[in-house]
């Protein structure tokens, strides 16, 4: 078994500039114990968890030192190594102030017996999953004790290893075609209080093609555009895939009709398709 069966994909990340407030609402609103961290080009620098924020607003206790002429040796180094470490958290502002570096990582490829052996550190709580060096998923330990419930309780183990991957790896947006793209940012952001993810340099959206926002579980994007295009008059749900080809050649198994990849932006593959009704559907590879 590979950690691709397992892992936890899309990741839910943040950068080494977001504010720790905000570090701290993002664990609780996933309801998770960590996140990577990426820095501006979208490299892993390390991994921000809810032990950070513990150690972060824990009482800070000052290491007991001996004298010695005219200066001062901690008598324990493992206490001096904790304060100075506490200290760091504490004078944290940022994600990147605060994150742990030089975490271990694994890949969609990893055996999952290496990353059990990995996670057997009471410090690990989650390994990045690179592709490529992209981030692509995490494995946590609830990934492994989900696994291990279903082994525990299986009749037959090998069934379980055998079940069928999922075709979708979430919901991943919400697009909304818009025509007066000022008055829809004002009224989600400003009227209905949701932060903008993209852009975020400017504050007169009325010239912008896409917005963004953070809405919880999923994005929801407004985009302009002029010309009749799928969706406009219905919203379209997006969906993120790990391997596009494959996820649409298992739906066209199934009876989907789902349109030929694209690239839709710079670096973003989608296909479309639509529901028995009509409604529009796109895949995004992740």
């Amino acid at each position: 078994m590979l950690v691709r069966d397992i892992m936890s994909s899309p990741a839910i990340t943040v950068r080494t500039d977001t504010k720790i407030p905000e570090v701290a609402r993002l664990l609780r609103a996933h309801d998770i114990s960590g996140m990577p961290v990426l820095d501006e080009a979208g490299r892993l620098v390390g991994v921000v968890t809810d032990h950070d924020l513990i150690l972060r607003n824990a009482p800070i206790r000052e290491p007991r030192y001996f004298a010695v002429l005219s200066g001062y040796i901690p008598l324990n180094l493992e206490e001096h190594r904790h304060y100075r470490e506490q200290l760091r958290h504490t004078m944290a502002v940022t994600a990147g102030d605060m994150v742990e570096p030089d975490v271990p990582t694994v890949t969609p490829d990893t055996p999952l017996e290496e990353a059990m052996e990995l996670m057997l550190d009471p410090k690990v709580t989650l390994l990045p999953v690179l592709d490529e060096g992209e981030v692509v998923g995490v494995v946590t330990r609830t990934d492994l004790v989900r696994l291990i419930e279903q082994l525990e309780g299986a009749v037959d183990p090998d069934a379980v290893l055998a079940k069928e991957e999922p075709v979708l790896a979430g919901l991943l947006e919400v697009i909304l075609y818009v025509q007066d793209m000022g008055a829809m940012v004002h009224f989600y952001r400003d009227q209905l209080g949701l932060e903008v993810l993209e852009p975020t340099d400017t504050e007169d959206y009325s010239a912008e093609s896409w917005v963004v926002f953070d809405a919880g579980a999923v994005r929801l994007a407004l985009h302009s555009g002029g010309e009749r295009r799928l969706g406009e008059d219905t919203p379209m749900i997006v969906f993120a895939v790990m391997d596009i080809e494959a996820a649409r050649r298992a739906l066209i198994a199934r009876g989907v009709e789902v349109g030929a990849p694209f690239e839709a932006a710079p670096g973003v593959l989608v296909c479309h398709a639509r529901d028995p009704e009509g409604r529009p559907i796109a895949l995004e590879q992740r």
